[in-house]
């Protein structure tokens, strides 16, 4: 039984048991104060995907599961004309997105069952399998020919490696010592992943009529999909197939790819100067529409519409007047694509008109599947008749999956109802204010805890202050599990955008472009800070800051500018940019984007740009946290600016957190472990 389905039925019992007291006498259960131990009792929903028919919503449910410590997801399907749903069996091991056929008989879906993996292909509604496929690694990116009879998917394949030495035989017989490993790649090792395997991701072809599969590609290049059907026999797809692809991150072409040649072998479709990504073709057959952007040179830019046509090989931009950076593109009708977009942190979904390069509005509120921080995640789905399934992103609640049809809105999912009803939610609220630096206006957002009383101005509150990461990000009206938790340990707790942050148009994001951190940035965090204590009684001498990978260098950095914070802690910083170029797994983007080059090239740049410059400006006791598999920034970073900080006999504490990457809270109890050291931190400096 669920977490989720234990808790439904407690609330349920209680309910009957304990309200009734005899007539006209009842008694309301009162919701709890979050605590860290209700990490596991969260849920939500994600992943949308409706049929082309519009009959069927595929979604996930997500829950925390406290006996194997991970978020655990449940594939349900749901009838939009009865409102029934259905449960996919847990044990299938189902994982990854499913795609449904042309007719929406059937979907196809991934699993893993141990060291097995393989695709089932399932009725529609969800409760027989009409055939399963092995195969020898996990399938990604499935993808239905417009007949119905094929099925094109990516699944990584070893290759050999060439080594200097050989592998001595008893070494791999345990005999002796183990081998050493060679590593001669640019791109060895990536977060998450650990240390990669020798081989790529290649394009499989299966025939559900002969019962056939092929292996379309072999080349040392990786082909991780999405991939579109051009027709019954050619696929279209965006790679980097050039040689020495992992020194040019950003110039994915389009190519197509005949399924049934002898020797199938990609054709590049365009010559673009920056990157195409995300096809998606025209229902006539005749356009492709791709996500991109021409390249600058620009530590960010933001990605347009792109149309591609199949015809005259014409390529044109579709948002060159529109603000914001698009995803997520689908198709309706030939005259209509569906993309999504965040706006003052916000999600979005629009159509827009190749013909005339009009944008409508439909939807809002979209995403914050993040949960633990109020970033944005999350993707829609469309019929062919434009019904729209999406997660709807609240600041009082999980997102559930909401279905748009003939302008109206209907929410389907209803995972988050039990947390919801059992736990007190912090009230948040949304605020404007200007920035000391240049008078720019900036959003943020402010928790309140359990107690607070806007009308006393005489209490005061202490205040954390929690800057996101990127720094080409954004936080947003999405609920968040962290800054409620911190909320209900009596803090305030303020997020904000500042300069550099995502969905205030390009030319705000590269206001920090090959200049960050910077003046600018403090200023704006440092104005939210004085806003809150104007505002919300936040008290002066209790001020806390802290926040994750580019929230990280900016803690770091504002504790090198000022001392009135009373502690802080720097999550998965960077500390040192010159180390950080030949440490992380992003080293080539950062020294080709972020930099004029290599530390060699600009070293006054990089030591300009880092908070170990300034170690010696501290003051402001700074506990530093990263973990020991985080290749993005490495927990070196952290370690040279815990040494510097014990250098100068300022109070410090540098915390490990075993078997764990960039992403600390990717298991419920590392949520609960970072409430307990950070409010833990802070509360030693009260």
């Amino acid at each position: 039984m669920t977490n989720k389905t234990q808790m439904a039925k407690s609330l349920i019992l209680l309910f009957y048991c304990s309200t009734y007291f005899g007539p006209g006498l009842t008694v309301a259960t009162e919701a709890k104060i979050l605590s860290g131990e209700d990490v596991f009792d969260l849920a939500y929903a994600k992943a949308p995907v409706i049929s082309p028919d519009g009959q069927w919503v595929l979604y996930q449910r997500v829950e925390a599961d406290e006996t194997t410590d991970k978020f655990t997801s449940t594939f349900i399907i749901h009838n939009l004309a009865t409102s029934t749903t259905h449960e996919l069996a847990a044990r299938k091991g189902y994982q990854g997105m499913p795609a449904w056929s042309p007719d929406s008989k059937y979907f196809a879906l991934a699993y893993k069952r141990g060291e097995q993996t393989g695709i089932a292909i399932l009725f529609a509604g969800g409760k027989r399998i009409k055939q399963t496929l092995d195969t020898d690694t996990f399938p990604s990116h499935l993808s239905w020919n417009p007949g119905g009879t094929k099925l094109v998917y990516s699944a990584f394949v070893n290759t050999p490696q060439q080594r200097l030495v050989p592998v001595r035989e008893e070494a791999e017989r345990g005999q002796w010592a183990p081998s050493v490993i060679e590593i001669q790649r640019p791109i060895y090792r990536r977060d998450g992943q650990g240390y990669l395997k020798h081989g790529y991701a290649q394009i499989f072809c299966h025939d559900l009529i002969t019962a056939q599969t092929r292996q379309l590609t072999k080349e040392p290049y990786t082909h991780t999909g999405p991939f579109v059907w051009q027709d019954d026999l050619t696929i279209l797809f965006t790679g980097t197939l050039i040689p020495d692809w992992e020194y040019s991150p950003r110039r994915s072409q389009l190519h197509s790819l005949d399924v049934n040649a002898e020797k199938p072998s990609p054709k590049q479709l365009t010559d673009f100067n920056g990157p195409l990504s995300s096809p998606a073709i025209s229902p006539n057959g005749e356009y492709v529409a791709l996500t991109g952007y021409a390249d600058d040179g620009s530590s960010y830019q933001q990605s347009d519409i792109y149309l591609y046509n199949l015809k005259t090989t014409d390529l044109n931009c579709l948002t060159q007047e529109f603000d914001r950076s698009v995803n997520s593109l689908k198709w309706t009708t030939p005259y209509e694509i569906h993309f999504q977009y965040d706006d003052h942190g916000v999600g979005h979904i629009a159509t827009i008109q190749p013909a005339d390069r009009r944008v409508t509005t439909i939807c809002k509120n979209v995403g914050g599947i993040s949960i633990g921080r109020p970033y944005q995640g999350g993707t829609f789905s469309v019929s062919s008749q434009g019904a729209i399934a999406y997660p709807e992103s609240s600041l009082n609640s999980p997102p559930e999956i909401s279905v748009m049809k003939n302008s109206e809105r209907t929410i389907i999912s209803d995972c988050s109802a039990s947390f919801i009803a059992s736990h007190q939610v912090g009230k948040v609220e949304r605020f404007t204010y200007k920035s000391s630096f240049d008078g720019k206006p900036i959003d943020g957002w402010v928790v309140f805890p359990p107690n607070y009383d806007p009308k006393n101005s005489a209490k005061k509150y202490p205040l954390i202050l929690e800057i996101h990461g990127g720094p080409f990000a954004n936080y947003g009206s999405r609920f968040a599990m962290e800054p409620q938790l911190y909320a209900a340990r009596g803090y305030l707790v303020v997020y904000t955008n500042p300069r550099g942050s995502t969905s205030y148009g390009e030319e705000f994001a590269q206001l920090i472009n090959k200049d960050y951190p910077q003046q600018g940035d403090f200023e704006d965090l440092m104005s939210a800070v004085d806003h809150s204590i104007k505002h919300y009684s936040a008290d002066e001498n209790r001020l806390y800051v802290t926040g994750g990978s580019g929230g990280g260098i900016l803690t770091a950095w504002l504790v090198c500018k000022t001392d009135r914070f009373r502690a802080a802690v720097s999550q998965k910083p960077v500390i040192n940019w010159e180390t950080l170029a030949y440490t992380s797994d992003g080293y080539i983007n950062f020294t080709k984007y972020w930099f004029d080059g290599p530390p060699t090239k600009t070293p006054d740049e990089y030591r300009r740009r880092s908070p170990l410059s300034y170690v010696d400006k501290v003051t402001t006791p700074t506990m530093l946290m990263t973990g020991e598999e985080d290749w993005r920034t490495p927990i070196t970073e952290a370690e040279q600016f815990y040494q510097g900080l014990q250098l100068h006999q300022v109070d410090t504490m540098l915390v490990r957190v075993p078997k764990s990457s960039h992403s600390i809270a990717a298991r419920p109890s590392r949520i609960w472990m970072k409430l307990d050291y950070i409010t833990g931190w802070f509360e030693k400096y009260q």
